[in-house]
């Protein structure tokens, strides 16, 4: 597919907390606001804006914008479970790289008073055990059993972004722990302790795109989106692989061939890590090493800050908390400071590509994976 260049040009980001005393419909506005000052906008340069969530009821995107005065501009709201912000961004992406318009806005917003959604395809098997935690406690058993993986390489990731949140203020959890704390902390899903699982939160995040010929003529810079892959699972009574999602697989090969790059041009990643187990899966599945070598990426630290391929260097999910309709635009937000040499105390010096990856569903049952990667100008 042949697309024009589209580049973002401002990014914005509420804390990502409980906010009991704030509407979703706030949240979002401030996010919105945040990413039009960044890029020096006014809401009639806006033509389109795409707004993920999950619960938040009819024509939320509608219900945002129309305080903020915007005018009657193409407005589509996204679900796609925990990947519906990278979606949302994604298909701003492709209507600007398409040419039905020069500037969109994508936004991700959530107020979560519930636990996460599940994709069993029978009550009785949620009622039975069959939630994320356990699903993903099953991913983890299978890889320790195949490839010998221990339950300290899945706590570790849990101590990484930990240290990574210490050096972002806008991460929910910033007080560093200990692999002991991790290991020792309340079980949930063996090998999975309390620390290894993300918590709900709330929040919201807002990027703004724009075609590169556009911005030109503005005068304006910004990190360019290269290429973009979604890929979904739709699990049936076939035995699969527990080891591998799938639609990481496939998503990631979209978005590297669509660049003309591999994950060895990669120099920073944030990357859906709802569970630790989520995390070393997916660096399998990004081909950031062969399959069941993950646990060596690991212990070598070489997706920590200074390493070979930071990952989530904004602490994740597991430290950030997980708002599930902006998580995804959050991951861009990060990518882009990143990109700008703007991401004071945890800048991975020299950066030039990213990758974001944003999955929802655990990918052992239906689900929708997003990976997308970015360049600096």
């Amino acid at each position: 597919m042949n697309l024009r260049p589209v580049r973002i040009v401002g990014v914005g980001l509420t804390s990502f907390d409980k906010h009991d005393d704030r509407s979703v419909e706030s949240l979002a506005r401030e996010a919105v606001i945040a990413a039009m000052r960044d890029g020096g906008l006014e809401r009639t340069d806006i033509q389109a804006a795409y707004t993920a969530h999950l619960y938040q009821g009819e024509v939320f995107g509608q219900r945002v914008l129309r305080e903020l005065a915007f005018p009657e501009i193409m407005v589509i709201n996204v679900e796609n479970a925990c990947a519906g912000g990278s979606t949302a961004v994604r298909d701003a992406w492709l209507a600007i790289g398409t040419g039905q318009c020069d500037v969109a806005l994508a936004i991700g917003a959530e107020k979560m008073g519930r636990g996460l959604i599940s994709f069993v395809s029978a009550d009785v098997e949620l009622a039975l055990g069959s939630t994320a935690p356990a699903q993903y406690a099953l991913a983890g058993n299978r890889h320790m059993h195949e490839f010998g993986t221990s339950p300290e390489a899945f706590a570790r990731i849990a101590v990484k972004s930990r240290a990574h949140a210490a050096r972002n203020p806008n991460a929910r959890f910033r007080d560093t722990v200990s692999l002991e704390e991790v290991m020792q902390s309340r079980p949930i899903a063996e090998p999975l302790t309390l620390l290894q699982c993300c918590r709900n939160g709330s929040g919201a995040a807002a990027v703004v795109l724009a075609a590169d010929d556009w911005m030109r003529r503005r005068g304006a810079a910004g990190v360019r989106i290269l290429s973009s892959g979604l890929a979904s699972i739709m699990a049936d009574k076939e035995q699969r692989d527990l080891t591998s999602f799938g639609a990481t697989r496939a998503a990631a090969r979209l978005a590297y061939d669509g660049a003309g790059l591999g994950p060895e041009d990669v120099d920073v990643i944030e990357l859906h890590d709802a569970f630790t187990v989520g995390e070393l899966l997916h660096y399998e599945g990004l081909g950031l090493c062969a399959k069941g070598e993950a646990t060596r990426l690991v212990m070598d630290e070489e997706t920590t800050l200074g390493g070979r391929t930071p990952v989530n260097l904004s602490g994740g999910l597991l430290a950030k908390s997980h708002p599930l309709g902006a998580t995804g635009v959050a991951q861009f937000v990060e990518l882009t400071w990143q990109l700008r040499g703007a991401a004071t105390g945890r800048q991975v010096e020299g950066a030039r590509i990213a990758l974001a990856h944003s999955q929802g569903g655990t990918g052992l049952e239906a689900g929708a994976t997003c990976v997308t990667l970015l360049a600096r100008d």
